[in-house]
């Protein structure tokens, strides 16, 4: 299923191991969790985290859990699927024990992140008995042991404990899996999408391609770096098929939500900071009208109309920043710029009587509220 690609911080969770002796289950790939710490991801994280001794171990832990517990319905796509919030395809999968293949992704890649393994959703289609499939699909890769692996659990979640499916070579999981975004296919000569689908993957003379160093520095961009990366490697194979525009679309969709909010923050900022700058003007107003009591040095005085005036000059930046966003849709700021010209011209104003005034002396001073 395709949707649109949110990304989301998780929190690690650490509890201390048990003895080697109850590290059961993991030569028979099962995992016998309590139920009532089956509804959860952070409770299923904690209980794997501290009832298994090594990443490997954890690994298939989690995997073997997922697989035996989540049943794939068609069904539940339209019921659990709606909308982006990818809360609401592990909360309501886990309640369900059913889903499809976002709410195995997405389940499997909380548990491993929360259990501290680095894991990422990967979206892209597949082929079967050598035909593209005509729908998207979403696996995951998790880092173990300081190498990237590829992880289907919908397509092991019939397979028993016959787990095909289960950190497989990448070498053999692209003859199945195609990743929209190259990167996830862990192959140092990525396959083109015309190779995938003629299935002449073998032997390929493509381009050498770092991945390893490429997802690391990756996953450390923000959101929208994240999305500009995937954006420009999808865009530099072509745009095979409608999938593969679907998910470009989707992500260029993400960019320009991401900052369209930019945006409205630096506006709703910029006008924050005017409004300060305003309210710092009146006070200094009726502290004139006070005739600077109680008193305030000279220096004090112009550090006030100083200290507006910066303010203003922040807004005006932040306003730079949103007239040459890359957003489509780009807020007026016209009307802000103009009450920040006005401002700027009182607050001068002022700055003008400061400076008359602390050219004064002490009875000349005194006059000038006066004129």
């Amino acid at each position: 299923m395709n949707k649109v690609l949110l990304l989301f911080a998780f929190s690690f969770i650490s509890t201390t191991a048990k003895p080697q002796s109850e590290y059961y289950g993991v030569r028979e790939g099962v995992v016998h969790i309590p139920d009532s710490l089956t509804y959860s991801t952070s409770l299923i994280a904690g209980y794997i985290h501290s009832h298994f001794s090594s990443d490997s171990k954890m690994i298939r832990a989690i995997y073997s859990w997922v697989v035996s517990n989540i049943k794939y319905d068609k069904d539940s796509a339209n019921e659990i699927n709606l909308g982006v919030d990818p809360e609401a395809k592990i909360t309501l999968a886990l309640k369900r024990r059913r889903g499809v293949c976002e709410n195995y992704a997405a389940i499997f890649n909380d548990i491993c992140i929360k259990a501290g393994l680095p894991s990422f959703v990967v979206n892209g289609y597949t082929k079967q008995m050598g035909m593209v499939d005509k729908t998207g699909h979403s696996w995951c890769a998790v880092l173990v042991n300081g190498s990237w692996g590829l992880y289907d659990p919908t397509w092991d979640e019939s397979n028993g404990m016959n787990l095909k499916y289960f950190m497989m070579a990448p070498a053999e999981f692209i003859e199945t899996h195609m990743p929209y975004d190259p990167i996830w296919q862990l192959l140092n000569k990525p396959v083109t999408h015309q190779q995938f689908n003629s299935g002449n993957i073998f032997n390929n003379k493509n381009q050498y391609f770092n991945y390893t160093d490429s997802i690391a520095a990756y996953m450390e961009m923000d959101s929208l770096h994240k999305f500009k990366s995937s954006a420009a490697r999808i865009q530099k194979d072509a745009l095979y098929n409608s999938m593969v525009r679907n998910n470009n679309n989707i992500i260029k969709m993400n960019i320009e939500m991401i900052n369209q909010d930019r945006d409205v923050e630096l506006y709703n900022s910029s006008v924050a900071g005017i409004n300060d700058a305003t309210t710092d003007y009146n006070h200094f107003v009726e502290y004139r009208n006070q005739q600077f009591k109680p008193k305030k040095s000279d220096g004090e005085l112009f550090g006030l109309l100083d200290e507006m005036e910066n303010k203003l000059l922040v807004s005006l930046k932040k306003l730079d920043q949103v007239d040459h966003s890359d957003a489509t849709f780009i807020l007026g700021t016209e009307p802000v710029r103009y009450r920040i010209v006005q401002l700027m011209s009182r607050i001068k104003e002022q700055k003008d009587f400061v400076i008359r005034y602390t050219a004064a002396d002490e009875k000349a001073r005194e006059i000038l509220f006066y004129k």
